[in-house]
């Protein structure tokens, strides 16, 4: 598995919220801002995203993903109302039929473990991805959620959760082709082949006894040439990257097993439980076992 590919199997969605709206204009939906993430689709007409004092518009087939922040409205034009969606969600869809001038596909994500919390920091506050940028595979993640969303059948909260985790990889991916977003480090280090190769090995196995020259030795490159080259295109140095991924990967563990912090150390490739002990009071300030009891 590449890495990125590990990274985004690891973003997870978890009791998503989602509501197909339709609604004549002049509409508005008014949103807390609260979420982790939610992701808005235009199935039809347009409209515009207003947030604090910037605004853009939202044309018909766009995608647009709006991290937790300031609150923010989704409207049919500039100085229309808006109503809470909470509010609308309970009063339904009322119709998606084609009398309607609009409909909303809205998404509540809440982006279970640490690997989704940083995908998700390096998102900006705003993303659209407009029809013209989007790919054929998103087009048809919309038609799928629209239609589940709708409905009411067993197990509908999983599909739901799948089928949101696969909207946010397509969208992304759509995302980073499409020069959309300015990617992050560890993103555009998967364009430099040495990197790579070097990011792919650690990905697949960070408990190995990865030091700057066995990393080195996996890009082909000499020792300082990697170092260089790794902290010049990631952004930090590849001590530092080893040691932030085993700590998202203990984190896992210790958020989805019941496995005891030697053992998370052991297996995620810490010197000791000491060692991992260290490493998160640094990331978090508090112990993994406090960490994860917060976590439950």
């Amino acid at each position: 598995m590449d890495a990125l590919s590990e990274v985004l199997a690891r973003a997870r969605a978890r009791g998503s919220v989602f509501s197909v709206l339709g609604r004549d204009a002049p509409w508005g939906l008014g949103f807390s801002g609260r979420r982790p993430l939610v992701v808005h689709v235009q199935l039809r007409g347009g409209g515009v995203l207003v947030r604090g004092t910037r605004s853009r518009p939202v044309g018909e087939g766009d995608v647009v993903m709006v991290r937790h922040g300031e609150p923010y409205s989704l409207v049919s034009e500039h100085g229309a109302a808006s109503e809470p969606i909470e509010l609308a969600r309970a009063r339904g869809s009322h119709s998606i039929g084609d009398d309607v001038d609009a409909v909303v596909l809205c998404g509540g994500y809440t982006i279970e473990g640490t690997p989704g919390g940083d995908l998700l920091a390096s998102l900006p506050d705003e993303l659209v991805i407009t029809s013209g940028e989007r790919s054929a595979g998103l087009g048809l993640l919309f038609r799928v959620l629209a239609a589940e969303a709708v409905g009411v059948a067993p197990g509908q909260q999983a599909v739901l959760d799948r089928a949101l985790d696969l909207l946010l990889v397509q969208a992304l991916r759509d995302a980073f082709s499409s020069g959309t977003w300015a990617a992050p480090g560890w993103y555009r280090a998967l364009g430099d082949p040495s990197l790579a190769a070097a990011l792919d090995a650690v990905h697949g196995a960070p408990e190995r006894p990865w030091t700057v020259e066995s990393m080195a030795e996996v890009a082909h490159l000499s020792r300082a040439g990697f170092a260089r080259r790794f902290a010049a295109v990631v952004g930090e140095t590849p001590a530092a990257y080893v040691t932030r991924l085993r700590v998202e990967r203990a984190e896992d563990l210790l958020h989805d097993t019941s496995e005891t912090v030697a053992a998370v150390a052991a297996a995620t490739g810490f010197a000791s439980e000491y060692s991992l002990a260290a490493a998160f009071k640094r990331r978090h300030g508090v112990s993994p076992g406090r960490w994860r009891r917060r976590a439950e």
